[in-house]
């Protein structure tokens, strides 16, 4: 048994547009403003949610940003508690804990799956696709970033 668990959810999807509506988008550039960067983010295709100690939290690229506990978040993991009937969660009461696993969001579509934590995690901050399979003449650290399974 793998512990690289990919779990598709057809019945549940979100708002293509959800990453500027919980302004995960305005944080990130409101951050690269404070650090006096030129540029602005440029949105990637999938963002990932998880709960940390009840707050929610979202990951794209380089960019971990803790959200508001705005409606359309915080009915998530009872959405996802319905659609999976209880089986899988993305929440921790803790705040220092990971979840078990991430909502990767597709804002292509607004298809989501649920991925096991630690591979959603890379998988959603992945800027370059690779196989995993081999090295490209690099070890294979902890910094790698593998666009899937």
């Amino acid at each position: 048994m793998t512990d690289n668990v990919l779990i598709p959810l057809p019945n549940f999807a979100l708002p293509v547009d959800l990453p500027w509506r919980i302004h995960f988008i305005d944080a990130v550039n409101d951050q690269l403003r404070r650090m006096h960067a030129t540029g602005y983010f440029i949105p990637p295709r999938f963002f990932g949610y998880y709960f940390q100690g009840g707050t929610p939290v979202g990951v794209s690229g380089s960019w971990t940003v803790s959200l508001d506990p705005v409606p359309i978040l915080t009915r998530i993991p009872s959405d996802l508690r319905r659609a999976t009937q209880g089986d899988y969660s993305i929440t921790t009461i803790a705040h220092d804990a990971d979840p078990e696993f991430l909502l990767v969001h597709d804002r292509r579509d607004g298809t989501c799956w649920l991925w096991r934590y630690t591979y959603g995690l890379r998988f959603v901050e992945s800027t370059e696709a690779c196989t995993g399979d081999d090295d490209y003449g690099m070890d294979n650290s902890e910094n790698r970033k593998l666009l899937g399974p």
